[in-house]
């Protein structure tokens, strides 16, 4: 059974909260220590970043980009063991933009996010528009 006011989608918005704004410390004690953030599009960060201090560079990176990356979230479901998030994105990039929805799926562990896939709706724009960065 899924459920919006489950506890882990409450845990999930605290998470969404800290990564907004920067917050390493909530993030931290979120996440597992040994977390592992599974980017599955062709992109600069494709691949798999294990531990809360790679998780967090990761993070870092794409938060650190020149141009404007909103996030618009837009629906939260989660159970005891699975979390998906569906959010939107808007960014701009040497006169290019990009607008595609995406998902993220999460794995509890101990009332914590042990795992996370990142999925586009539309994988080929976004490999199109990090083709340069590659």
């Amino acid at each position: 059974m899924t459920q919006r006011d489950h506890p882990n989608c409450l845990l999930i918005l605290q998470c969404w909260q800290a990564a907004g704004q920067g917050d390493p410390d909530t993030l931290r004690a979120v996440w597992a220590e040994n977390v592992v953030w599974h980017v599955t599009a062709n992109t600069p960060w494709r691949g798999d970043h294990v531990g809360q201090e790679a998780v967090l560079e990761y993070l870092a990176q794409v938060g650190d980009l020149e141009e404007p990356y909103d996030l618009t979230l837009q629906a939260v479901f989660a159970n005891d063991d699975y979390g998906v998030v569906v959010f939107h994105i808007e960014t701009q990039r040497d006169g290019r933009s990009l607008s595609v929805d995406q998902i993220l799926f999460g794995r509890f562990e101990e009332r914590r996010i042990a795992e996370i896939w990142t999925f586009s709706l539309d994988p080929q724009a976004i490999e199109e528009f990090w083709r340069e960065m590659r």
